[in-house]
């Protein structure tokens, strides 16, 4: 749900643009406006993610290469 004045978690990913490539070939986990964990299996980030915020439901991604993103 989005509210006035804020992005989603996905609207702040897409705006992210090249601060995504310090994150390429690995999984997020997004809460607001804010990467809360990165590793290499989404178990291990969301764990981290409900760690961090117990209270917020993340948006989880793997970031891919470059060269295979479809747009």
């Amino acid at each position: 749900m989005k509210t006035s004045g804020m992005q989603t978690s996905s609207e702040y990913v897409l705006s992210m643009g090249d601060e995504l490539g310090k994150h390429v070939d690995k999984w997020i986990a997004v809460v607001g406006n804010s990467v809360v964990a990165e590793g290499d299996s989404s178990t291990e980030v969301y764990e981290a993610a409900k760690k961090a915020k117990p209270d917020a439901i993340p948006f989880i991604m793997r970031v891919p290469r470059a060269e295979v993103m479809v747009l």
